[in-house]
Order: structure tokens, then C-alpha cells, then sequence
């Protein structure tokens, strides 16, 4: 799909008058208008180069969908994998507070699909096994394109069970921020599933963040806690050896005080 083309530029015309010789003035017009001339044609090259790439991602989102199926396929596996994914990651970690953790380790799946363009959208799936907080199995939000450029959403609506309604709190609903704090004094911050309830025209970081982080790569976030325990492990072992190297006698000295006393 090409780039709307660029209104026609305006070029300043020199004035005859400002130079006493008129063929030169004529001269730099002349070179004006045929830097305009490439321009145009690079702005055309621009636009193909454009379409061409549009064309490769759709190719390759085709070929990455199997995939993500298989790897889907492994994580159900894994129990608590999209809670510690989520927990892990920095952002996402601000929006949760411990009953949203508790419905999070009921997750089995998350799944992002993008439209066929691409540009248009894309859907944002949260997958649970049964539950004691909601009826529904499966959460979605939709993002889609306006023709005005605007991201507006749809948002699966939740079927809580009695007395598990989280998004009934006094914090604004479904106002979930990225990187938002939520432990301030005499505040009741809003559940982060109230993002599934705030359809406003708009960006959205919260999916924005899901579908181009934690969907793109989620092991880098769920093996976060190992990689620190890991890094503390070494080094530990680190210092344990730097004290062991420090009690070792020093060869060297030991070698002059041998030759001092055959002296």
C-alpha cells in the first residue's frame, strides 16, 4: 500500500533583478528545478521501497505463525510461565498487585495476532483454564486503525464471579499505565485486567508493550530471576576465591628467603 503522495513542493524563484548578469540567475532556476525533479524521484522510491517492505514483513509474520504455535505448545507446559513472564518484566510488574498475580498463575496462553496488513491492528489473547475468578476462558482486546489514524479498541467483557469483581475498585478503571506506581499512601490503584475494560481512542502502552516485547521474546523475561540468581552465584564464588587467593603464601617471598639463607 503506497504512501500518500507528498503535495507539490514550492520552489523560490530567483529574481532576475538581484543578479546583473540574467543568464545566471536563469542558471540556478534551472538547478532548482532539477534537484525538485529527483526529489520527486527519490519520494517515489521512498513509497516502493515502502510497499516492498510491507510485503517481506507480511511474508515472514506468515512464516513465524507455526512457530509461535510450537512454542505455545511448549510454554503450556510450564507451570506459572506467563506469571513469572509477567512478574519479571519491569513495566508490567508495576500494574500488578498480588490478587492480580493469583488470577495470572490460572493463565495458559498468551497469543498476539496481527491483521493480514499489518498496519491495520492487532488482537492481544489471554488464555485461562478454569478458575475462581471469572467465567470467561479466554480475554481479548482488538486494536484497530481508524481512517483518521487513531488506535481505537474492543475489549472482551469480563464475566466475574460473585464477589471476585477486581476492576470494582476506587482507582480510575482501566487507566493501567506503563511503569505506573501503585504503592502510594491512601491510594487504591485499579486491576490491571481493567485494561480489558478501557476502550478510549488512543495509544496503549500496556499492549504495545505485550505485543512488541513480551510476545516478541517472553523467555528473556521468565528466566530474569535465574539470570540474578546466577549473577549473586558468581559472584559469590568471586569473592569466596579473591579470599582464598589472599590467604595463599607468596611463592616468590618463599623463593628469596630459601636463597638468603644458602647465603
Amino acid at each position: 500500500m503506497a504512501n500518500a503522495q507528498a503535495s507539490p513542493r514550492k520552489m523560490p524563484k530567483l529574481d532576475p533583478a538581484a543578479d546583473t548578469n540574467g543568464s545566471k540567475s536563469q542558471d540556478g532556476q534551472d538547478i532548482l528545478e532539477q534537484i525538485d525533479a529527483i526529489q520527486s524521484q527519490l519520494d517515489s522510491l521512498n513509497d516502493c521501497a515502502s510497499d516492498e517492505i510491507l510485503k517481506v514483513e507480511q511474508k515472514f509474520n506468515q512464516m513465524r505463525k507455526p512457530h509461535y504455535k510450537k512454542r505455545g505448545e511448549l510454554i503450556g507446559k510450564i507451570p506459572d510461565f506467563w506469571l513469572n513472564t509477567f512478574i519479571n518484566h519491569p513495566q508490567i510488574a508495576a500494574l500488578l498487585d498480588e490478587t492480580d498475580e493469583e488470577v495470572l498463575r490460572y493463565m495458559e496462553q498468551l497469543i498476539v495476532e496481527e491483521t493480514e496488513d499489518i498496519r491495520s491492528g492487532y488482537t492481544i489473547i489471554f488464555q485461562f483454564k478454569t478458575n475462581p475468578f471469572f467465567e470467561n476462558t479466554e480475554l481479548k482486546k482488538e486494536f484497530t486503525m481508524s481512517e483518521s489514524g487513531e488506535m481505537g479498541t474492543t475489549e472482551t467483557k469480563i464475566n466475574w464471579k460473585q464477589g471476585m469483581a477486581l476492576t470494582e475498585k476506587s482507582g480510575d478503571k482501566g487507566k493501567s499505565k506503563v511503569g505506573g506506581k501503585r504503592d502510594r499512601p491512601g491510594d487504591d490503584p485499579p486491576s490491571f485486567f481493567s485494561w480489558f475494560e478501557d476502550n478510549s481512542m488512543g495509544g496503549d502502552e500496556v499492549g504495545e508493550v505485550i505485543k512488541d516485547d513480551i510476545w516478541a521474546n517472553p523467555m528473556q523475561y521468565y528466566l530474569d530471576l535465574d539470570e540474578d540468581e546466577d549473577d549473586g552465584d558468581e559472584a559469590y564464588d568471586e569473592i569466596e576465591q579473591n579470599e582464598q587467593d589472599e590467604d595463599l603464601p607468596e611463592e616468590e617471598d618463599d623463593g628469596q628467603e630459601g636463597e638468603a639463607e644458602e647465603e
